[in-house]
């Protein structure tokens, strides 16, 4: 059976992240890899490599098929980034392993929120962060497409809601 990993990125993943996440945003939402730098992901190492930030990639037969990152934004709140699943290979929940991955690591750190941005358009992310229990804070039009901004509270120890 060809397995699924989640594990830290390491250096030599370089290429294919960035491949991974061009191809996706360009063969599924050009108006995002347009509007977006790449910046953090030409030099995920120092773009990720804080106290209390991480990057983990999803491989499969030492492919990487998924990516997700941590990046600190202040003392309490960190940024959940570059949630990405190759085509192929979605629906198999690979993206909400690595939300859980994303999630167990900020609450190790110790942060209070994690903050998660997308678009409107980005329709799959969306639905996946409700799930997963993140909460809409925000939305701003950005011409024809809609910034959304979703939190989710680390703090609570139970997660049901009474």
């Amino acid at each position: 059976m060809n397995e699924i990993k989640i594990r830290r990125f390491q250096t030599g993943d370089e290429q294919s992240v960035l491949e991974l996440i061009e191809k996706v945003l360009t063969s599924e939402f050009p108006l995002e890899a347009s509007a977006y730098s790449s910046e953090d992901i030409q030099d995920i190492s120092n773009s990720y490599g804080k106290l209390g930030e991480a990057f983990f990639v999803a491989v499969k037969n030492n492919h990487i098929v998924g990516t997700v990152g941590i990046k600190r934004d202040d003392e309490r709140t960190a940024l959940l980034r570059r949630l990405f699943v190759k085509a192929e290979e979605r629906k198999q929940r690979l993206g909400e392993k690595l939300i859980d991955q994303a999630v167990g690591f900020a609450r190790e750190v110790g942060y209070d929120e994690l903050i998660f941005k997308t678009t409107s358009t980005m329709k799959p992310a969306v639905k996946l962060g409700e799930r997963k229990g993140f909460v809409p804070k925000a939305r701003i039009n950005v011409g024809p497409i809609q910034l959304l901004k979703f939190g989710l509270n680390l703090k609570k120890q139970n997660l049901n809601h009474h």
